[in-house]
This record gives C-alpha cells, structure tokens and sequence, in this order.
C-alpha cells in the first residue's frame, strides 16, 4: 500500500530543457485563452487597455516566476509552496497551504476547466443570440469530469498518456486563430483596433478583477517547481522559465489581436465562446464545428493534468499527515492513488455544480494570491536567513518586493466591491486553524486523539475493501 508513490529521493534527474519549457508552456495554455479576454475588456472598456492589462500581467509572471526559480533551486525537493512555507514558517502555513489547494484551488481549477469545455461543446447546437443553458453546460462538464475520474482511477499511464496526446492538441486553436487574425488583417479588418483606449475605465475593483482574468490565462506558471527534483540540472528552470513564459506572452497577445480584429465589439464582449464565434465569423458553419472540438481537447487537457496532479497533492498531504490516512491509499492493482482521485473529483463536481465560471475565478484567485504572495516574502526571507543555501538563480530583491505589493493589492482591493465573496475566502483559511491544532499538531482536545485514531483506521479499513472488491 505504499509503492510507487516515493520520496522525491528516489526520482530520476531527466528532464532536460526542451521538456522543462513544454511542460511549463504546456501547462500554462489552459482555458484561459478561450474564456476571459471579452470579461477583461468588459472590466478596463477598451480594447488598448485590455492588451496592456495582459501584458503586464504575463510580465509580472515572469517576475514571479524567476522568485519561484530561485525557491526551486535553493530548496530543490519536489512540492512547491508547500515545501518553500514549511521550510521558511513551520508547519501552520504550510498546512494552510495544502487545506487551500486541496480542498478548493487544485479542484475549482478542474471546475472551471471543465465548465469552459461546457460552453465549448455545447455552443455548436445554439446561436449567436442564444447562449447554452447553465444547465446543459454543467452536464457536460459533469459527463466529462465523470470519464476523467475513471481514467484516472484506472491507471496512471493511461492518464498521463492522455494529457501527452492534449498536450500537443493544445497548439492547434491557437496557431488556428493566430492564422484567423493574420487573415482578417490582411483583408482590412485592422479599423476595429482604431482608438484602442476610448472609454476606458480604471477602477480598482474592475481593475482586479480584469487582472484576475489574465492571471487565470497564465494559471499553470507555478507547476515548474513541482518537478524540480526531477531536472537534470537546478540551473535549467530560471533557462526554462525565461523561455516558456515569454512565448506564452507572445502567443497570448496574437490571439487577442485575433479576437478583435474579427469579431465586432458587440458581439466580442458579450461572447461566452469566443474562439468558437471568431471561427464562426470567418468560416461560417465549418468554424462552428472545427473549434469547439480544439478548444475542448485543449481544456480536457488542462482539466485532466489538473487532476492527475491535484489527487497526488492530496495523496501526499494525506502521508504527511495534514489529511485523514484514507486519502493516502494506492489501489494495490492499478497504483492509483484511488481514494484521492474520488476525493478531488467529488470536489470538483460540488463547485460545478454549486458556482459558475466568474464565482469561481473569483475564489480561486483571492486563494492563490495569499499564497503566492506568502512564497514571494520567503524569498526575501530565506535570502536573509540563510544566505549560504545553495542558488543557481537570484533574483534582483525588488521583483518579489514589488510583487508582495501586488498580491496585497490583489487580496485586499476585493473586500470592497466584492465583500461576500472575499469574507468567505477568509473564514475558510481561518477555519483550517482549530483543524490544524486539533488534528494534525494535536495540541488541542487531546481526549479526542484516541477516537480519532480509532475512526481513521475504520475508514482506512472500509477503503481498502471497497478498492481490494472493485
């Protein structure tokens, strides 16, 4: 019941550079693309702003990005944040950590993946002027969610087989719609970019938001850091990094001029499948049935590796010991970590479910801009503290500096336009705190430890015969 589910000691240094930078640019191009660029523009009002408020935030990824360089090579071990804010801050925030990305971040991003390819697939079979129902879409991204919770109970080959075969699927509606805007330029559509800041709005609760929608884009710029172990050098990530995120940047900005040179403003804001109705505008009904299909592939692809990676997360918070042991267990036959896999994909489908598209962007966002700001400040802090740890890469103090500023702008400016929403956020990291003294440091209601234990081991017990029957 262990197995194949090692020490990060005993993984193989061989990933070179070439696989470092797909597997960074693979994860990165995601759903974003297809799904926030008309809601950016319906934040900021014009189209100028919109292309600046991308950029920069693909120019702050590279900044954050090049911190979380100097983290994996100074603290090289497998894990990501949550290895970066034990080393730095002790066990509570890391635990944090895992309570957030388990329960909510690593799950709402399947969610939202899979509830864009909802839009996708269903678009075809509706109008222009008449959108797909909620209800249609959530039964798509359930349907979907369904086969990749068996694909990835089934067998971790057949899983990471998948997302290799969307990953390379992932290119094909970008370089498609990149080639769309080239296309509709040539033929003089260029005027629709003419005065590309008239009415703008800078807002900052508006501006927030557009930003959360472009870092969403960018979402998958951590996951580097989770196979550090794993390169054969600690030098090629910052290489990589450098690489991969620019290209995504100049990727991004192609198929935004796209989008707003074929579409017209009208029809552009207000688009809940904007990659479809471009194709759509430019080829008529062969759009409408060619796009759908890459845009989809693309995001069972991100939904998938999501997955794949967020039930691991949750297998190995599980061992550590931050979650109950059942969620650690390995189905003996297939070496899948069975009961995380259920466990994640039960998440997914409850925020499917419960919240739509922008809610969940929302949520997500607030959470993971604690934590990015939180592994920033151990930037700062590991370059004091223990200066004689080993980098390959510095980077220059002022860009996390600068980016800690960021995250609180980002974190903070929410409570006043979106004061519900953000207060939940709160108290749920909160709520981990009883959870973490009572559970894990178990220095609270010490009566109880005993009837936990108890408990633990009869849900392990049930685990492992539903999984041994299956």
């Amino acid at each position: 019941m262990s197995g194949r589910m090692g020490t990060t000691s005993r993984l193989k240094k061989q990933l070179g550079l070439v696989h470092a930078v797909s597997l960074i640019a693979g994860t990165i191009i995601g759903s974003g693309i297809f799904l926030t660029p008309n809601d950016t523009v319906s934040q900021v009002g014009s189209y100028g702003m919109a292309i600046v408020v991308w950029l920069i935030a693909g120019v702050l990824i590279l900044g954050a990005s090049l911190c979380y360089a100097e983290l994996g090579t100074a603290l090289p071990a497998s894990g990501g944040e949550y290895t970066y804010l034990r080393h730095c801050f002790g066990g509570l925030p890391a635990f944090l950590y895992a309570w957030v990305s388990v329960l909510a971040t690593w799950p709402m991003s399947v969610g939202i993946g899979l509830l864009t390819l909802g839009r996708y697939m269903a678009r075809p079979f509706f109008t222009t002027d008449c959108e797909p129902p909620t209800s249609t879409v959530k039964a798509i991204a359930i349907a979907l969610l369904v086969f990749l919770t068996f694909v990835n109970c089934l067998s971790a080959r057949w899983s990471a087989g998948l997302s290799s075969i969307l990953f390379f699927t992932k290119l094909l509606p970008i370089v498609a719609l990149i080639i769309l805007g080239v296309v509709s330029l040539s033929e003089g559509n260029g005027y629709r970019l003419e005065h590309g800041f008239r009415n703008t709005s800078l807002q900052a609760s508006s501006l927030v938001i557009a930003f959360y929608d472009s870092f969403w884009a960018y979402a998958g710029w951590t996951n580097a850091n989770y196979f550090t172990a794993e390169l054969k050098s600690p030098r090629l990530l910052p290489i990589a990094l450098v690489i991969a995120v620019p290209l995504v940047i100049v990727c991004y900005m192609l198929v935004y001029v796209a989008y707003m040179s074929i579409l017209p403003r009208a029809l552009f804001v207000k688009s809940e499948a904007i990659a479809v109705d471009a194709a759509q505008h430019v080829f008529g009904d062969a759009g409408l049935i060619i796009m759908p299909f890459l845009v989809a592939l693309s995001c069972l692809g991100s939904a998938n590796g999501t997955l794949f990676a967020g039930a691991r997360v949750a297998a190995e918070s599980s061992k550590r010991g931050d979650f109950p042991k059942v969620f650690g267990l390995i189905h003996e036959l297939l070496w899948t970590p069975f009961t995380a896999v259920l466990f994640q994909s039960l998440l997914a489908a409850f925020y499917i479910l419960v919240a739509d598209i922008g809610a969940l962007l929302l949520l997500f966002s607030f959470l993971a801009w604690v934590f990015y700001g939180s592994s920033f400040v151990a930037v700062i802090f590991l370059r004091y503290r223990e200066p004689e740890l080993p980098r390959a890469f510095k980077t220059p103090l002022i860009i996390p500096a600068f980016l800690i500023l960021v995250a609180a702008f980002l974190v903070i400016t929410p409570f006043y336009k979106y004061p519900i929403q953000s207060v939940i956020c709160l108290a749920f990291m909160i709520l981990s705190c009883p959870v973490y003294f009572i559970f894990v440091s178990r220095r609270l209601l010490k009566p109880l430890h005993s009837s936990l234990d108890r408990a633990s081991a009869w849900s392990v017990r049930i685990a492992q015969y539903v999984i041994n029957v299956s």
